[in-house]
């Protein structure tokens, strides 16, 4: 399973700050967390790539606060662009853990806004323990859960069955939907194929937006539980035709015939077929997933790199 992510804003200015920053980092990963440190940026195009997805997509964040240029009252400046990143942090409601050495200005910045009852240090060598320690038993911060859910494949996933109104033999290949968070439920998540490419002539096929099915149900939307998953149908594969692969859209919401047509896959073949799925209370996600078809239903292949 993915391990949840932690977001180190950190000053890294000097040749001591950065290998503190590189103990904390492999003190938490040590425990199981994905860490992250940010490096300042002094370019917008910098901060677009680099730190703002890291932090949107981040768990936890911790800030470090280290002393700057020395004020006139006596006291240290703090950290411009950590200041930043604790910002925005606070404004995508991050768990955040909050350090400060003592001699920088109290509630300095946005501290003095969020209250953060920043822990006060000294000495910067017991930073990785202090972190580590505070976070395990303490904070309890879990390194087992993502803020994300996510599309797997099995490869050795599917089944043989009849489809009673026909008496047609079919197998049918299924893709899982997880939830990766530890206590939230994905709400009305809906399931599409955006489109195909044929990995030997380049053509690439984009679908008209149809929901696909989940397995066993004939709703368009489902839930998810929290560290949970369900299955939705990928495509099946008569016993008789090989070499086709329907879709696995939500017929009971299908009246169209070249709606179907146009949910088909004739092979042989290799293709990537790339699946997305929307959520009300979680950023979209997709995937591509790999399919190759042959003559015969057991040279059918499913699986992601």
């Amino acid at each position: 399973m993915s391990s949840a992510r932690i977001f180190i804003s950190c000053g890294q200015k000097f040749d001591d700050e950065i290998n503190i920053a590189s103990q904390i980092s492999r003190r938490l990963r040590s425990l199981g967390f994905d860490v992250y440190v940010a490096k300042e940026n002094q370019t917008l195009k910098g901060i677009k790539e680099n730190i703002f997805p890291r932090l949107e997509e981040a768990e936890y964040f911790i800030f470090i606060d280290f002393k700057r240029e020395k004020l006139d009252d006596g006291k240290w400046r703090g950290s411009l662009f950590s200041h930043q990143e604790l910002a925005l942090a606070a404004f995508l409601e991050k768990d955040v853990l909050s350090y400060q050495e003592i001699g920088v200005r109290n509630d300095d910045g946005i501290l003095g806004t969020l209250q953060a009852n920043s822990i006060l240090f000294s000495d910067r060598k017991s930073l990785p323990d202090n972190i580590a320690n505070r976070i395990t038993y303490q904070l309890n911060w879990d390194s087992n859960w993502r803020n994300e859910i996510s599309i797997e494949r099995d490869i050795h996933e599917f089944e043989d069955g009849i489809l009673v109104s026909t008496g047609i033999r079919r197998r049918w290949y299924h893709l899982k939907l997880v939830n990766k968070h530890r206590n939230k439920i994905a709400f009305e998540c809906m399931v599409y194929l955006r489109q195909c490419k044929n990995l030997l002539t380049g053509k690439t096929t984009v679908f008209s937006p149809v929901e696909l099915k989940w397995k066993g149900l004939n709703t368009i939307r489902s839930i998810v539980p929290p560290q949970n998953f369900k299955l939705f149908d990928a495509f099946y594969v008569p016993n008789d035709e090989p070499n086709i692969v329907y879709f696995g859209i939500n017929y009971s919401i299908v009246d169209f015939t070249g709606i179907r047509d146009e949910y088909k896959l004739i092979g042989p073949g290799k293709f990537e077929l790339d699946f997305v799925v929307f959520s009300l209370n979680f950023e979209p996600t997709n995937q591509l997933i790999f399919l190759e078809i042959g003559t015969k239903i057991d040279d059918i292949k499913f699986y992601s790199n």
